[in-house]
Parts: C-alpha cells; sequence; structure tokens
C-alpha cells in the first residue's frame, strides 16, 4: 500500500510518499507528479521519501526519471538512501 499527499511550501509542491513504491504503487506515483506538473506549471516539486518502506525495480525506474527531470529528493530513510545513491551515481542520470 501507498499514499502520496501533496502539500505547498515556500512556492514548491512536496510529493509526501508513504508505504512501498512498487509495482502499481509507482505508476500511481508517476500519476500524482505528472498531475502536479500539469496543475501547476513552472512550479518546482520535491518528493519526500522519509516514509517509504520499500521500493521495488518499478520504483526505482520511477525516481530515476524523477531525477533525470530535475526532481530533489527529501528526507529518504536509510534503505531509500542507498537506492538514491546508486541512482545518482549512474553518468547517464547526472546533471
Amino acid at each position: 500500500m501507498m499514499k502520496v499527499e501533496i502539500q505547498e511550501s515556500g512556492g514548491r509542491l512536496i510529493l509526501q510518499v508513504q508505504g512501498r513504491l512498487a509495482g502499481a504503487f509507482a505508476a500511481e506515483l508517476e500519476h500524482c507528479w505528472r498531475g502536479a506538473q500539469s496543475a501547476h506549471p513552472g512550479r518546482p516539486i520535491s518528493v519526500d521519501l522519509k516514509n517509504v518502506t520499500c521500493v521495488d525495480r518499478a520504483g526505482k525506474y520511477l525516481l530515476q526519471s524523477m531525477y533525470r527531470s530535475g526532481v530533489p529528493f527529501l528526507r529518504a530513510g536509510l534503505a531509500v538512501q542507498d537506492i538514491l545513491e546508486q541512482i545518482m551515481e549512474q553518468p547517464e542520470c547526472r546533471h
């Protein structure tokens, strides 16, 4: 199960993700992210991963796509932080 809550802070939208970023839930987060981009063009979007408990291959692929698009990640737990470091170290993903 996963829950995405959208909050505003200092002119930025923050997608707060809770639960498993896996399988169909990765597609749900992508839908929320794309919807926020469409509804608020030009407004910066960040993703808070503090309460994410698990990331599978689909979730990792989505995080790579978000990172390539310039989305910053906030407050990831240790397991998720390890995945983010792998994503950021990949040469094709660097900004």
